[in-house]
């Protein structure tokens, strides 16, 4: 019997995490300008401004303001002022690209896993990749997303110990390309200038120490020495062996170094498509920067700190993260925030697609688990 309610099972918990990521996003998301009063700049309170000034509500009742004492208010933008101020039609453009480099990234992973035997084609891979936008809204680092790909990679053929490598290099490939692309992408912008140069040498370094290091690996990975660590390591090493050594025998395999060149160029895409997603961005809010080589070395940093697993969605971090970097690039606090919250938008609209269908999916399953007969013991 028990057999026979595993679908439904699982149904029902896919169900639950799709509507706990709706659930999330509904919760977290500023819909409305908060604003605090130089008295107290800890407490937000949300905003409503008409002629004769504005009206703040919260937990107690409702205060209408002057033109001069709403001017002195700190406010942080809502989406829906966020949305008025910036070009309807440039942020439908930008949700295509973004969806072009989820696209992209499935492409990536794609060119990784199927090195193990995975069945599923690029569409699919697609499918699941949208749905672990809504996984990696919930768990810090996108940790929840990682795990709906494991299972989905796992249950279509592709062996555990390949889909672990496969996810993980996936991750250092998309860090260490951004960082290289969005350095190359300053050097042509305004060159090694005094105050960006150090960051931008820093994040051109990362391709190199990547090539270098699978080089290493690949060089010393079949030493006798290296695989009597890797089958009898020390108890005290055991916890880094048993993470290192699914991705140290990936990349010895055959094969690999075409599958993590054929990703390299797809996460090309994927950075490329990313930095130019918050450029547009910026454009669309009207802004022009000051230092223009900043908004994607500031841009890359915030999403290097965003894959710290710190908070669900990296929700503040980044959002900080936004405001100090793009503040080098000569952009006002409000609209570094603006920034991040639109950025943000488009993940969770992206997120959102894959929670419906993965909702869809998970119906689909539990329904079919209903009409099944349990097998009799």
């Amino acid at each position: 019997m028990s057999r026979g309610l595993r679908p439904h099972a699982r149904g029902v918990v896919s169900i639950a995490v799709a509507l706990a990521a709706f659930a999330f996003v509904v919760r977290v998301v500023p819909f409305r300008e908060r604003c605090a009063e130089p008295g107290a700049p800890s407490t937000k309170l949300a905003i409503e401004r008409d002629d004769d000034g504005c009206t703040l509500r919260g937990p107690e009742p409702p205060r209408h303001l002057s033109k001069r004492a709403c001017e002195a208010l700190a406010c942080e933008p809502g989406l829906t002022s966020t949305m008025a101020r910036a070009k309807p039609l440039t942020l439908v453009a930008l949700l295509a690209v973004y969806l072009a480099a989820t696209f992209a990234w499935a492409v990536r992973w794609f060119l990784l896993v199927r090195l193990g035997g995975l069945q599923l084609s690029v569409v699919r891979v697609w499918r699941v990749t949208l749905e672990a936008q809504a996984g990696g809204i919930l768990l810090p680092g996108g940790v929840g997303g990682d795990a709906l790909r494991v299972g989905a990679a796992v249950g279509h053929g592709a062996p555990p110990s390949v889909v672990f490598a496969s996810v993980v290099l996936d991750r250092v490939i998309g860090l260490i390309t951004l960082a290289g692309t969005a350095a190359a992408i300053s050097l042509s912008v305004t060159g090694l200038a005094p105050g960006n140069g150090a960051t931008t040498l820093a994040l051109a370094a990362f391709p190199v120490a990547f090539v270098l290091g699978l080089a290493l690996v690949r060089a010393i990975g079949r030493s006798a020495w290296l695989q009597d660590r890797l089958a009898s390591p020390p108890a005290r090493a055991r916890g880094l062996v048993s993470f290192a050594r699914p991705a140290i025998e990936y990349i010895l395999s055959a094969g690999a170094l075409r599958a993590i060149g054929s990703a390299l160029l797809a996460s090309f895409v994927v950075s490329l498509l990313q930095l130019g997603v918050v450029r547009g961005i910026i454009a669309a809010l009207g802004v022009v920067p000051v230092a223009e080589g900043w908004v994607y070395l500031g841009t890359a940093m915030t999403f290097m700190i965003a894959a710290v697993p710190a908070l669900p969605g990296a929700w503040g971090t980044a959002d900080a993260a936004f405001v100090f970097f793009l503040a080098r690039a000569g952009i006002q606090s409000e609209t570094a925030f603006a920034v991040s919250l639109l950025y943000r938008s488009l993940w969770y609209l992206s997120g959102m697609i894959g929670a419906c269908l993965h909702l869809a999916r998970a119906t689909v399953t539990t329904a079919a688990a209903r009409t099944t007969p349990a097998p009799r013991d």
